[in-house]
């Protein structure tokens, strides 16, 4: 399939309105600046709030499609990523704000054929913009005691990593068509979380460049979505159960997935001591989702 020149925006929302109603008009005035064709699909995952009618009545030419039920963030975006038709896609929260020039910065690394996606400064506050908790901006990704893990590079300098590379979740651009041959986001690790990082590492292994790039900026304000709509147990498991997914999808060795099985088997036999019921939760939980996804992948093989 042949794209048009231009940018494909993909905003998943759930019960966004307000956040909507801040952020779309940063993101107009930076499309805008980039000087080229647009188009922002919201792709609604079964919002209960007015988002929709505030969508048709305020911003007319945003596209709206919508998921059959709340399925998660993968859903969601992968909902949008269906009918984007631009060359370039970006996919951003609803609770980002972008800073004028990042469409037209970001454009220009895609000179390099071989290069998947960019993504910039995640500056990530708490009320006001000044109020700064942190930057995201590349992260190291590692094999520590039996599992894939990642933290960010500015904070950390192991002497030995897999890679360096960048998170695909909060806001990122990238090339539509390869966005689509890798399959979009992988549902397995629906409703949220490791779903970006699992992205990344499977353009990675396809043989695809994923680049932090320094000159564009967007900025996140901390818990404005998944962490004002989902109780924290539930966090803690889904996080504790897509931990053990992504190392099942990713480990590629023989000597790792040894040393992962060992650590499975002494926590399993030591963690009851401290009734970690979350992590037995999370791995039987992780074992009927991974088996089911499989199955399911090898049905339609």
């Amino acid at each position: 399939m042949t794209y048009e020149d231009g940018i494909s925006v993909i905003i998943p929302n759930y019960n966004g309105r307000h956040l909507l109603e801040k952020n779309l008009p940063s993101l107009y005035s930076a499309l805008e600046n980039a000087k080229t064709p647009l188009e922002v699909i919201v792709s609604d995952d079964y919002s209960t709030d007015d988002s929709i009618e505030f969508l048709k009545f305020s911003c007319p030419s945003v596209q709206i499609v919508s998921t059959s039920a709340n399925s998660g963030f993968s859903k969601a975006c992968n909902t949008g990523i269906a009918i984007a038709r631009y060359r370039y896609t970006c996919i951003v929260n609803s609770d980002v704000t972008f800073n004028d020039d990042y469409f037209r910065n970001s454009i220009k690394y895609f000179n390099n054929p071989n290069l998947f996606a960019v993504k910039g400064d995640i500056v990530n506050y708490r009320e006001r913009y000044d109020d700064i908790l942190d930057i995201n901006r590349d992260i190291i990704v590692y094999f520590k005691r039996g599992h894939i893990i990642f933290k960010n590079a500015d904070n950390f300098e192991p002497k030995k990593y897999d890679f360096k590379t960048v998170l695909l979740g909060c806001c990122f651009i990238c090339h539509t068509d390869l966005l689509k041959y890798l399959g979009g986001f992988d549902e397995m690790f629906s409703p949220y979380y490791r779903e970006d990082l699992d992205l990344a590492l499977t353009a990675i292994k396809s043989g695809y460049a994923v680049q932090y790039i320094p000159d564009c900026k967007v900025y996140h304000k901390i818990g404005s979505t998944i962490g004002t709509t989902q109780p924290p147990v539930k966090k803690q498991l889904i996080a504790k159960r897509n931990k053990f997914l992504l190392t099942w999808k990713h480990l590629d060795t023989a000597p790792r997935w040894t040393i992962h099985v060992l650590f499975i088997f002494l926590s399993f036999i030591s963690r009851w001591i401290v009734f970690d019921w979350k992590w037995y939760a999370a791995l039987v939980s992780a074992l009927i989702r991974y088996a089911r996804f499989k199955c399911k992948s090898q049905h339609i093989d």
